[in-house]
């Protein structure tokens, strides 16, 4: 386990090597934030480690140093922090982003990328706002899909889905496979390998594309008025978790298997590489 002590000294040598241009430019500095999952229990505000340090592969005396960004959460677990925040990644190459990492629900490890909580963030949103992301990482927000793309690329994955009702009952879903294709896919989904609690709802949107009103292939956004989401080519959907908050029947966010069409008052959906 990693002190307080030590993830201090961590800080200390990155922070040094970034202001000695050790580091590249494009590095976050996020603040620290607090742990924002209404079923959890108050955590301390976590210690949120801007880049590891390493020692060059060149052992010569004048090689410089470097600076690694970890590729995602479970990276960062694996570097001994287990504290949940927001943590900058940097997967398969490109530009680093800032996630929120789950460090508490089964195991830890988990690079959030949805969740819904209050309504404060509209997800009635265009396909550039859906392959971009938005909102809130300590709060309701959609990392993005070219984000999800990056994350899941090239390895082998599973998804969680963690969701909550207004009468205070939860439930979880978890897939053995979980993958987002690229932009000319249209970040089309591919899942499987289901257990949990609430039923396997996601099954028959594999294979299939992402779309936004403004990129309605299957006039599915359309027809029920409802928001970004993968859609299936027979009936649209049965379960969709980007829906409005505390909507109608619909138009709202719900897993049909658990609930029916009764609105969910929490959700959040996170990816975690196998090991």
């Amino acid at each position: 386990m990693v002190t307080s002590q030590w993830l201090c000294v961590i800080i200390a040598i990155a922070m040094i090597n970034i202001a000695a241009g050790n580091c590249p430019d494009d590095m976050p500095s996020p603040s620290p934030t607090l742990n924002p999952f209404p079923s959890a229990a108050p955590s301390p505000t976590p210690l949120v480690v801007p880049t590891e340090f390493l020692s060059s592969p060149n052992t010569t005396v004048n090689a410089p140093p470097v600076c690694v960004m970890p590729p995602d959460c479970r990276a960062w677990q694996e570097l001994g922090i287990n504290q949940s925040g927001v943590y900058p990644v940097k997967p398969n190459g490109g530009e680093a982003f800032q996630v929120y990492c789950d460090m508490e629900t089964d195991g830890g490890g988990w690079t959030v990328f949805q969740r819904r909580q209050d309504g404060s963030v509209a997800f009635n949103r265009n396909w550039a706002d859906y392959e971009k992301g938005f909102g809130n990482l300590t709060g309701e927000f959609w990392l993005g899909l070219s984000k999800i793309h990056r994350l899941t690329q090239g390895e082998t994955n599973t998804l969680r889905v963690d969701i909550g009702d207004f009468d205070g009952r939860i439930g979880y879903a978890k897939y053995s496979m979980f993958n987002i294709g690229n932009i000319t896919s249209q970040y089309t989904l591919f899942i499987g390998g289901y257990s949990g609690t609430i039923g396997d709802d996601l099954a028959p949107y594999n294979g299939h594309r992402f779309a936004t009103y403004d990129n309605d292939y299957r006039n599915c956004i359309g027809k029920y008025d409802n928001n970004g989401w993968w859609y299936q080519d027979s009936h649209c959907f049965s379960t969709i978790l980007n829906g409005n908050y505390g909507d109608s029947v619909w138009r709202g966010i719900y897993w049909h298997s658990w609930h029916g069409y009764r609105n969910l008052k929490y959700v959040d959906m996170k990816t975690r590489r196998q090991i």
